[in-house]
């Protein structure tokens, strides 16, 4: 049985195979040369004094039965005394084959010319240098005895075996100080199955079932797909970080807490007058709390640590050619493989232990830190899609809700973006209009909320005087584990912490209205999406204040900035 992912295809092996020989000398063993071409790679091997301990690994790995078959080899044998063999002896048959004999073993046909200089796909799909430019070599040892011919394939003689370096997946199993951690999550969705499509079909046993000559076995990991990161592909490069146990305790202990659910989680209804009034409720029996908070947390470490190089932004990883000496911009943004954008990349890096290690497809850097941002990953700025009539359902004492344009070149400083759009919330006579909106991916922690308004004047109307607008702010979200509702908000006049009284809408400008610090998540809870939490943006305005109040308002945006990331900002601000 023969374990890898997938054999090369014909066309690739004939081209390599064609680089370092005759094309008539592909995949055929000799049938004229010196002596020992009548011999299998195996007599060959074994009858020579020179390579008896490489002859005793390869039994010890049954490959001295599979050196004596027709099927045609390469193999690169290194003389006693030129590695350890302690080592490799004391390894089990499945290690030794995979690390040891598996290097030194490849398919096709490779004999050493004088313009040899080619990278070879051995049986581990490793790849090893083959040349013949300043000297005969193979993985940097010398080849003392080359082009030895045999029955099924071309033997050649090394100073020293070839050194396994092993790609990012096998590192992580390999590195004890993550076997509790990294490795037992991945393992965990790692499944192994046989690829029908390319074993070889042998006879139907006695229970009427398939049989397989030839069984090519196949690792396939949910999580890794998920990371879009083919750790085990020997053709790709990555950087990957990976924390030790005890930063990765601490990080996951730190994201695990914004992900705290209540037993019951309880939301108003909002698509229906009733509806503001109703309450829903989404049990704990009907979602499994430990188990979301537990698999939210890891997922986020995980979809954070893998690096492509050949995403611009993580060229200056790379410790052959920088990019970001041509562009220093790119120097500390990382892009993960799951398109998460790291914005402190070199703080990141800096938590590295040592020097990056290289691995077989890139490097391992072990960080005793995650310093990830919050916000870049697992609790990010939130921006409730107030156009949709979904996260919009319902609203009072309005004729009408209309998605407007604006004029371009509307930038607004506190977004950071321009304006484009708003809802034209058009009330009904001299009512009081209020406008409902569902809050999603709200996580078990503080926001500050900010609302864009903008101003009659760009709108295209004219005015004669400004148009000042009156308005409360309410939010309704889960306050207890039982599923109590508890509602921010204020009735009085006196405007405090969630209430702005006067807004002068003679620009766009985004008001903040104040924090509100959620005790439990609702990433994720039910499958039909309707549990979360709301609020509300009503006019305000006594009948006294008709005059000089406004009762038509204009939004543009909700933004819900976790308070550790605003907080972060004003100290960038204030820094500059």
């Amino acid at each position: 049985m023969r374990s890898n992912k997938f054999i090369y295809g014909m066309m690739a092996a004939a081209l390599i195979a064609a680089s370092c020989t005759d094309f008539d000398d592909y995949n055929e063993a000799y049938q004229t040369g010196g002596a020992g071409s009548n011999k299998t790679l195996w007599e060959n091997i074994s009858e020579r004094e020179n390579l008896s301990d490489f002859a005793r690994l390869l039994s010890k790995g049954g490959y001295d039965k599979e050196l004596s078959k027709s099927r045609f080899y390469t193999v690169w044998a290194p003389e006693n005394g030129t590695f350890n063999f302690d080592e490799f002896n004391q390894m089990d048959s499945a290690t030794l084959v995979q690390r040891f004999i598996k290097s030194n073993v490849a398919d096709y046909n490779f004999v050493l010319s004088s313009s040899v200089d080619e990278r070879v796909h051995v049986l581990n799909e490793k790849s090893f240098t083959l040349q013949n430019l300043e000297g005969c070599t193979f993985g940097g040892n010398d080849i003392v005895t080359s082009n030895i011919p045999s029955l099924n394939g071309t033997l050649h003689i090394t100073d020293g075996a070839v050194q396994y370096m092993p790609n990012i997946y096998e590192y992580i199993f390999d590195n004890a100080d993550t076997d509790s951690s990294i490795a037992q999550y991945l393992k965990k969705y790692e499944d192994v199955y046989l690829d029908e499509k390319n074993s070889v079909v042998g006879p139907i046993d006695s229970l009427g079932q398939q049989t397989y000559s030839d069984s090519v076995m196949v690792m396939r990991n949910v999580i890794m797909e998920q990371m879009r990161a083919k750790l085990d592909n020997e053709d790709s490069l990555y950087t990957m970080i990976v924390p030790t146990d005890d930063a990765y305790t601490k990080a996951y202990d730190k994201i695990k807490s914004y992900f705290n659910y209540a037993d019951v989680t309880t939301y108003y209804n909002i698509n229906s007058s009733a509806g503001t009034r109703q309450t829903k409720s989404v049990e704990n029996g009907d979602y499994d709390a430990a188990y979301l908070s537990d698999s939210l947390a890891r997922w986020c470490m995980a979809a954070s640590l893998v690096l492509s190089h050949t995403n611009s932004y993580n060229f200056w990883l790379d410790e052959v050619g920088r990019a970001d000496e041509h562009n220093p911009l790119l120097r500390d943004t990382l892009v993960t493989t799951t398109g998460v954008y790291l914005s402190n990349g070199e703080q990141i890096m800096a938590r590295t232990i040592g020097d990056p290690e290289q691995v077989s497809n890139g490097y391992v850097r072990r960080v005793d830190s995650l310093a990830l941002f919050p916000w870049d990953v697992w609790c990010s700025e939130i921006y409730p899609n107030i156009f949709s009539t979904t996260m919009r359902p319902y609203s009072q004492n309005t004729s009408g809700i209309n998605t407007m344009t604006v004029a371009p070149n509307n930038f607004n400083p506190a977004v950071g973006d321009y304006i484009s759009s708003y809802i034209d919330v058009i009330p009904r006579g001299n009512n009081n209009p209020k406008v409902h909106f569902y809050l999603p991916n709200i996580c078990s922690t503080r926001y500050n909320i900010y609302i864009v308004f903008v101003p009659e004047c760009i709108t295209g109307s004219v005015t004669t005087e400004p148009q000042l607008l009156k308005f409360n702010v309410g939010v309704n979200y889960t306050e207890s584990a039982d599923g109590d509702i508890g509602t921010l908000s204020n009735p009085s006049v006196e405007f405090e912490d969630l209430v702005t009284d006067s807004a002068h809408l003679n620009k766009i400008d985004t008001f903040f209205v104040g924090e509100v610090n959620f005790p439990y998540a609702y990433v994720n809870i039910d499958e039909n999406g309707e549990c979360m939490p709301s609020l509300y943006v009503e006019v305000s305005r006594t009948y006294s204040e008709r005059p000089k109040y406004t009762n038509r308002m204009r939004i543009a945006r909700l933004i819900l900035r976790p308070v550790e990331y605003d907080e972060y900002l004003k100290k960038e601000d204030e820094a500059l």
